[in-house]
């Protein structure tokens, strides 16, 4: 129960802390554009790495079967 309260909490703060990123960036305009790229491409790159852990079946094997 604890945890998911933290986990709530962290994450009303980067909710928090990336509106006023975008706020941010938004009142910087137009250099703010360069901003706006630096986490389009850091967000892209993200799901690239999510994606390629989650369809990886030789990772899941050996955290399934190595090292028990």
């Amino acid at each position: 129960m604890l945890e998911k309260l933290g986990y709530f909490f962290l994450f009303l703060a980067l909710g928090g802390w990336i509106y006023l990123l975008i706020k941010g960036l938004l009142d910087a305009w137009p250099e703010g554009i360069i901003g706006f790229f630096v986490i389009f491409g850091l967000g892209f790159i993200f799901i690239k790495v999510v994606s390629d852990r989650l369809n990886n079946k030789e990772d899941d094997y050996y955290n399934k079967n190595v090292d028990k």
